[in-house]
């Protein structure tokens, strides 16, 4: 019974959160940063704030920097102290950088530019956002988990993914919601942190899907690599489809260690990409289920192609304990199972989307509670050009 009443106060937070969205984006007027008409709507759905971009790349920066400047400087710090870079500091992020010129010299121009803006607008040198933004493409962490249910085992016949972002020393983080319209592109939204504009979950206006898992890895970064988070923009921004979805994301082959989950409602299809990361996935056709799960006691750096310990495996196991206790899984059955104790640590977010309605729930981890998103009401309501 209690389980019940549950379920239905969350089915009644998402009746009056459409109200509530509804309000906000037809209501809500952007604050004007600097000067000139504003191409950007800035609002917050309870704890979580939502920033609609649809202008030029330099000019969306300096917003996205101007609003969220406090939190971009913190995490800056955060981020880049010598603490949190390890016993050697210096070598560590000269490895970075030496990391960066090779991904810098292939971004696209447009990515630049924003990246510019956010320096520009946060009040923070350009070097310190290029090593924010990248720092996880070089330096991995192994705590993340990504889960996908196939329409047939959900209780609604819609595919779900759900993801859960971990990051070491960055829980309390603020998260925000990216949302960009800009002309030319499909509208899709990306879940990140302050001052970077690229996706660790994200979705798109065409109903496709994206989480990723990164590892920890003691093995010399590639000398051409090329990073995977521009990609998986430019994918939300381009792809209506799954295979382009996928063919844009593995058309540079040198990735470093990341796995990849992809969903496409209107083709009722997910996939597993393995780059750099092969025997970390789990494909269990009898739970209709696919689960990435990157877990270690203890964060030492180890080698890619070792296979998972046992943190990471008893995580598995308890997911597909989980989920297996139940012939359908819903959104409150996934939230749940991303809350469990053996699944959430160092968690920044959790969160979980039903990809055929758009509708996403966000789980901070400073709040522990589930905030439910429209995504479709936000990605309609950019302006008509």
């Amino acid at each position: 019974m209690i389980r019940k009443i549950a379920i239905l106060l969350r089915k009644s937070r998402y009746l009056v959160l459409s109200l509530i969205m509804a309000t906000l984006i037809t209501c809500t007027q952007a604050r004007p940063v600097q000067g000139n008409e504003p191409n950007y709507r800035f609002f917050q759905i309870y704890e979580l704030p939502v920033l609609m971009l649809w202008g030029g790349p330099t000019e969306s920066g300096r917003i996205h920097g101007k609003l969220f400047g406090v939190e971009i400087q913190r995490l800056v710090h955060q981020v880049l102290e010598k603490k949190f870079l390890g016993p050697n500091p210096q070598a560590l992020r000269a490895e970075m950088q030496r990391y960066l010129q090779g991904g810098l010299a292939r971004l696209p121009s447009s990515l630049v530019a924003e990246l510019q803006g956010i320096a520009q607008g946060a009040g923070v040198g350009l070097e310190d956002i290029y090593l924010l933004n990248f720092f996880a493409e070089a330096i991995l962490y192994p705590a993340c988990t990504s889960l996908a249910v196939e329409a047939v085992r959900s209780s609604n016949g819609h595919e779900l993914i759900a993801h859960n972002l971990d990051w070491p020393h960055l829980q309390g983080t603020p998260v925000i919601l990216l949302a960009y319209g800009p002309p030319g592109s499909i509208p899709y939204v990306a879940l990140t942190l302050p001052g970077i504009p690229l996706p660790t979950m994200g979705l798109n206006q065409a109903r496709l899907g994206i989480a990723l898992n990164s590892s920890f890895s003691e093995e010399p970064l590639p000398t051409n690599g090329q990073f995977i988070l521009p990609r998986l923009r430019q994918a939300l921004a381009e792809a209506e489809k799954l295979t382009r979805l996928q063919r844009l994301i593995t058309q540079w082959p040198r990735f470093h260690a990341w796995n990849v989950l992809l969903a496409s409602a209107p083709e009722h299809r997910l996939l597993l990409l393995e780059l750099g990361l092969q025997h970390w996935s789990s494909r269990r056709p009898q739970y209709n289920l696919l689960i990435s799960t990157n877990h270690l006691i203890t964060p030492a750096l180890r080698p890619i192609a070792q296979p998972p310990d046992d943190s990471s495996r008893r995580r598995y196991y308890r997911i597909l304990h989980l989920a297996g206790n139940k012939p359908k899984l819903s959104i409150a059955d996934l939230e749940d199972i991303l809350l469990d104790a053996q699944v959430w640590e160092d968690t920044v977010y959790s969160a979980v989307c039903d990809l055929n309605t758009l509708r996403l729930s966000v789980c901070p981890s400073h709040s522990r509670t589930y905030i439910p998103v429209d995504v479709k009401k936000i990605l309609e309501s950019f302006p008509k050009r």
